[in-house]
């Protein structure tokens, strides 16, 4: 829900952003905990990506489309409840509940 909102208030700002993921490293679990009798998983990786924004026209007014950089996230997610998810799932299904940009490092 945090993700959509931060995404349309960019969009009626006229900010889009035309990053391209180029690599991702291996998730690190950095804690695990329940909540109640929900399982919470907190990770952080990078990646590696193309940063770009445009205004609504299309003009670029930050970074390029050859702009790469190395981003740094957090995440924090929760398992799904079985009663929340199609019955002939395998696997269980996790929910991102929040993310985290934490550095950025400018390659070229």
């Amino acid at each position: 829900e945090k993700c959509k909102a931060e995404h349309k208030v960019f969009e009626a700002q006229g900010i889009f952003f035309d990053n391209k993921i180029l690599h991702i490293s291996e998730m690190d679990v950095r804690e695990t905990k329940m909540m109640g009798n929900t399982p919470h998983n907190h990770s952080s990786f990078q990646t590696q990506q193309v940063y770009c924004v445009r205004d609504r026209q299309g003009s670029i007014t930050e970074g390029s489309k050859d702009t790469i950089q190395t981003v740094y996230y957090a995440w924090a997610m929760q398992q799904m409840d079985p009663e929340d998810v199609k019955e002939d799932m395998i696997y269980s299904m996790w929910k991102l509940r929040d993310m985290q940009q934490f550095g950025v490092t400018a390659l070229i």
